[in-house]
């Protein structure tokens, strides 16, 4: 078993340098464990019978001690070996001397001496950030890997990739694979004291082996997928199955050295200890633009967790999604469906030294845990003129409205309860007016509000005035504001025009559930 536990500080970039050398080091190479077939697999040569004999005993005793090794392989080394063919076949030892049928695997796959010196348990190993951690074992198979990290154990581990002897990169069982981004859900436990205990000893027992990842036959190697994060530890804990049986282990350190990366902050528009509406995402927004090939890494550390009012675990569906720049990165969480009311959610983004850029990290951590709120749907509609709001299944509220005009509509959509204001100043360039108005909740940033509205009172549930906000009278729109809070839905139907994704710091809901999962790194 393999189990990495990470405490995270800084990230630095890979030095071009080293990269240009280790990635001509791995170019030259042969896959030295196809080397290490080729020892198991043919007896020395040689004229006397009995040195060819002595020559396959020291060969045995050789097989008899699995050799580990530890170290660093460069991100361009690991997707240049991932690409090689996975095969779900066992490889046969006796085969291993022909030479390989896919010479690209081999040239990709590195060999043993770049997975660094040979390592024994209690040995300290001295790594670069940005670098991926590359374990090798000789004269054994590989049984399983995990990888957790003490510091920030809801971290998804990291599945790796494993390698055959040939340098092959081999397929895992998908069910072990991480980078879920679906909150996590548990079961409620019995309520018999010897069950439960029982149940808790099940349950630990199930987060261990959802935690590890089974090697397929005949696993020689391991690349992790991800980085190393700068000023951070990592245990290493790897089991070895010899050819006898028998299991052998290692314990080592990898230590990983500071950063000199630009910090890059993240911060949430939402506070601890807000309620909110079912609609209401979860928004990260960036210091600075967060590169594409660095998003993945990112993404995968977060996490989000729903329980219910007596701190059950709630089964949810969603998914991160990163929204165009603007310019600063933004990554928000919604759920597939709107959020199950009288909920607490809480988030852990732990991006402290984690990498953002060729040259810039993460600045700090950040931790939000809020509450979702009763289920307040609003729904508009244009063509009969008319307001309702349902609070948990039950109308409130039904009343007469008026919405956009045909030369200024309201648009189409899933909209989401912003901001609101007991008074507000409204101008529109394009419109030519500035207008003060009383009970405005912002709805959008395309300027739909729904407010109190006296001027056009007389043909509110008959005609559409507006230039696209909905209005009300003084007495209904106040009755409306007092019960509005931050990420309420509200649904408005039978435009001509419907909402785009552009332009609106909360656009979440106008994706459709696929579109929205495309917007994420992970695969």
């Amino acid at each position: 078993m393999i189990l990495l536990h990470y405490h995270y500080s800084q990230f630095s970039s890979l030095c071009s340098n080293e990269v240009s050398l280790l990635s001509t080091k791995i170019q030259g190479a042969v896959a030295a464990l196809s080397a290490l077939a080729l020892l198991t697999a043919c007896t020395p040569s040689s004229d006397d019978p009995d040195a060819t004999r002595n020559g396959a005993n020291k060969t045995a005793e050789a097989a008899a001690d699995p050799v580990f090794r530890v170290g660093a392989i460069t991100s361009e080394a690991a997707e240049s070996a991932s690409e090689s063919t996975p095969s779900s076949q066992p490889s046969d030892a006796t085969s291993s001397a022909e030479p390989s049928e896919s010479a690209d695997a081999a040239a990709a796959m590195p060999g043993a001496g770049d997975f660094g010196e040979v390592t024994e348990s209690g040995d300290d190993i001295d790594l670069e950030a940005g670098q991926r951690i590359g374990i090798s074992v000789e004269n054994a198979d590989l049984s399983d890997i995990s990888v957790t990290e003490e510091a920030h154990p809801r971290i998804a581990h990291d599945p790796g990739t494993f390698f055959d002897a040939s340098g092959t990169a081999l397929e895992s069982d998908e069910d072990a694979q991480a980078g879920s981004s679906t909150p996590s859900s548990t079961e409620s436990g019995s309520s018999d004291d010897e069950s439960t205990e029982e149940s808790k000893g099940s349950d630990s027992e199930s987060k261990d082996d959802a935690e590890a990842v089974s090697a397929p036959d005949d696993s020689a190697a391991w690349i992790s997928t991800y980085g190393l994060v700068a000023d951070s530890e990592y245990t290493v804990k790897v089991t070895a199955t010899a050819a006898d049986g028998d299991e052998v282990d290692l314990d080592a350190t990898v230590i990983v050295g500071a950063s000199d990366g630009a910090p890059m902050s993240v911060r949430t528009t939402l506070a601890d200890g807000q309620t909110v509406g079912v609609a209401a995402p979860i928004m990260l927004n960036f210091g600075s633009t967060v590169s594409e090939e660095f998003r993945d890494d990112v993404e995968r550390r977060l996490s989000v967790k729903v329980t219910d009012e007596n701190g059950e675990e709630r089964e949810v569906e969603g998914s991160w999604g990163w929204l165009y720049d603007d310019p600063q990165s933004r990554l928000h969480f919604r759920p597939k469906e709107f959020w199950p009311a009288h909920s607490k959610v809480s988030v852990d983004v732990p991006l402290k030294d984690v990498p953002t850029g060729e040259n810039s990290v993460g600045r700090n951590d950040l931790t939000l845990d809020f509450e979702i709120g009763r289920k307040q749907v609003v729904k508009a509609d244009v063509k009969t003129h008319r307001m309702t709001v349902t609070r948990d299944g039950k109308t409130v509220m039904d009343f007469p409205a008026s919405l956009g005009a045909p030369k200024s509509p309201s648009y189409n959509g899933t909209h989401v309860v912003m901001s609101k204001a007991a008074d507000y100043t409204m101008t529109s360039e394009q419109w030519d007016y500035e207008t003060d108005v009383q009970w405005a909740v912002r709805i959008h940033n395309n300027g739909e509000f729904i407010h109190a509205a006296p001027w056009s009172a007389g043909v509110q549930g008959s005609q559409n005035v507006s230039h696209g906000c909905v209005n009300l009278t003084t007495a209904r729109a106040k009755e409306y504001y007092d019960s509005a809070i931050f990420g309420d839905p509200v649904e408005i139907t039978g435009s001509q025009v419907s909402l785009s994704t552009n332009d609106s710091d909360i656009s979440d809901w106008v994706y459709s559930w696929d579109e929205w999962k495309k917007l994420s790194a992970l695969d």
